[in-house]
């Protein structure tokens, strides 16, 4: 890794290059979910350039391409107002994608766009920051070590993954107590 990383926001020029880490990042993690390693229902409803028009036409919705320098390594998508259980919708905001390109986990990278998500999140005035992690893998250790703690559970929603891999958890971080 060359330096800091940066957070790009998505538009319409960079839908391509958005679809492409997305999938290839997706891919080299997620594989084993799916029955022959096909991920074909996943990647139909996340990585087009119309599913990402349609999203980009929500004003709670921000999708943003991770680069290192100019390279692009991963994606990250947010929607904001989006709760959970007792974190109510006005002050939360969901984590609902952030896939890095395998050469680059391992590496701090993680890390450092997760620290600038929060900012972020806290710049827009949002309390919590959650996510779904699956239960198996080192993901969940990952975000449990940055302050995440595990407050539900969920199945992934697609009805062809395989089932012993649907298992998911919920974690949450408050990024600020706005209670003083």
């Amino acid at each position: 890794m060359n330096g800091p990383l940066r957070l790009e926001p998505l538009n319409t020029a960079t839908f391509s290059t958005y679809c492409e880490i997305g999938e290839q990042a997706y891919r080299e993690h997620y594989l084993h979910l799916w029955p022959e390693k096909d991920p074909s229902p996943y990647l139909k409803s996340s990585f087009t350039a119309a599913v990402l028009k349609d999203e980009v036409s929500d004003p709670a919705t921000f999708h943003f391409i991770i680069r290192n320098k100019q390279e692009g390594i991963g994606i990250v998508k947010l929607i904001k107002d989006k709760g959970f259980k007792e974190f109510p919708d006005t002050n939360s905001i969901l984590l609902e994608k952030i896939y890095l390109l395998q050469r680059f986990t391992g590496k701090g990278c993680g890390s450092q766009v997760l620290e600038q998500l929060e900012t972020y999140v806290k710049g827009i005035g949002m309390r919590y920051l959650w996510l779904a992690t699956m239960k198996k893998g080192k993901a969940l250790k990952f975000y449990q070590k940055l302050g995440y703690s595990i407050k539900g559970e969920q199945i992934l929603p697609f009805e062809n993954a395989r089932p012993e891999e649907k298992g998911m958890y919920i974690l949450v971080k408050e990024i600020f107590n706005a209670v003083p």
